[in-house]
């Protein structure tokens, strides 16, 4: 059964099964290009040589030690990103001993920083990959500290999966945040406003600080070392935050202190969609999301991401809420829904392909052109629909298997099934 859906998908069983990730010379022929940016119909081929990709063109050859793959006109798309995971910190949500994510009892960890505690071997990696997604924002737990500290952007790799260990400071100014600070928003603004200042004048005053010769801060030296990027603008302030009116205290705030901003959850976004445009603040938002489950988020609403788009907003998705993490592959269920509720279809491929690439900080990820990360997936069907599944799943040119510990353990029982039903 399996080598005859493998026949039927084009691409040669060996190559799916292999458990190498050494990278591969490659030749994907008659490949759909799916990347978000206009194209004439037609298929082409994907040369991929050292983990990159070396050349896109029609009638493209191989030589005798390169391995060709026939994609049949099937959709290639550059890997997929979900931008709000906490893969590789949680491996059990109720087991404390297995998450990472977050410090608790402070309500600020700037010097928190999930790259160093990031677990390439957890079983979420590989389930996730073989789904379609490659790349991942991993951020702090948002719960439990005003700034969470920093998050970090990993492909889903066997090893070395950390890419950038200093994506975004993360900050938590929706309603659990300010339940860190008293339960007032004003509260928690204050405070912010209070650790970027003071980080400010550190970031002015090392010096003077470190021998003893300045005002005592509110924050640990450490944690003002870690903020000292976002003061500096090497860093985005990731915030979270629902109300359209605290969106519109957020970008003053950002634009007082000239810090780089990107907004999260925005749930009334398209309420002030034209002042996140003019500001040029990149969000994140759950497309799928529209039920009104708390007061700030009353104003939510499906066609949410099709109107921020009209309005000049840059748009990454995450999506289907708690699952984010151990099922992040749904990111791209959620982008199909935001098309079908006007969301063109160029503009939601790139809300989980090339903008979160070139926000975090990886241009190599996200596209497919030469000179760019061999990093792609092979469909059965259109992206975007929930019936489609990857056939091929390429990182940084390595090739890896469509296989989980899930679906061993499935096959595993399976056949034991089959001994006593035959």
């Amino acid at each position: 059964m399996k080598l005859n859906w493998l026949k039927i998908a084009g691409i040669s069983a060996c190559l799916l099964v292999s458990t190498s990730v050494q990278a591969d010379t490659l030749l994907i022929k008659n490949a759909k290009l799916v990347d978000g940016v206009e194209r004439a119909e037609g298929v082409v081929d994907i040369a991929v040589r050292d983990g990159r990709i070396q050349q896109i063109g029609t009638d493209l050859t191989a030589d005798d030690t390169t391995r060709v793959i026939d994609a049949a006109g099937k959709p290639v798309t550059p890997g997929l990103f979900n931008v709000n995971t906490q893969i590789g910190l949680m491996e059990v949500g109720a087991v404390a001993a297995s998450v990472d994510a977050r410090a608790m009892r402070e309500d600020v960890t700037a010097s928190l920083r999930v790259a160093d505690a990031y677990n390439a071997s957890s079983t979420v990696v590989p389930y996730n990959r073989m789904l379609g997604i490659t790349n991942a924002v991993v951020q702090p737990g948002n719960g439990t500290s005003l700034i969470a500290g920093t998050a970090a952007v990993v492909k889903l790799s066997a090893t070395d999966g950390v890419v950038e260990p200093g994506a975004a400071m993360v900050v938590n100014l929706a309603d659990t945040g300010s339940a860190l600070t008293g339960g007032s928003k004003a509260a928690a603004m204050a405070k912010l406003r209070e650790a970027l200042e003071d980080a400010r004048d550190y970031a002015r005053n090392t010096t003077q600080f470190n021998s003893g010769n300045r005002r005592d801060y509110s924050l640990s030296r450490h944690d003002l070392a870690a903020l000292k990027p976002v003061i500096e603008r090497r860093m985005p302030l990731l915030v979270y935050v629902e109300r359209a009116s605290d969106i519109e205290r957020v970008l003053r705030l950002a634009a007082d202190l000239r810090i780089s901003l990107i907004l999260s959850g925005v749930s009334e976004g398209w309420r002030v969609a034209d002042k996140i445009a003019k500001a040029e603040v990149p969000v994140i938002i759950d497309p799928i999301r529209n039920l009104p489950n708390s007061y700030e988020s009353l104003g939510a609403r499906l066609d949410n991401a099709k109107l921020m788009h009209e309005a000049g907003v840059t748009l990454m998705f995450t999506g289907m809420g708690w699952q984010t993490t151990h099922n992040a592959y749904l990111v791209r269920q959620s982008a199909g829904n935001a098309v079908a509720n006007g969301l063109p279809y160029n503009a939601a491929i790139q809300a989980i392909t090339s903008a979160p690439a070139k926000i975090f900080g990886v241009p190599q990820y996200g596209h497919l052109k030469a000179g760019a990360s061999a990093t792609l997936v092979v469909w059965s069907g259109d992206p975007l629909e929930v019936m489609s599944n990857p056939e091929l799943v390429l990182i940084d040119g390595q090739m890896y298997p469509l296989e989980s510990r899930h679906t061993r353990l499935r096959d595993r029982y399976f056949q034991a099934i089959q001994q006593y039903t035959n």
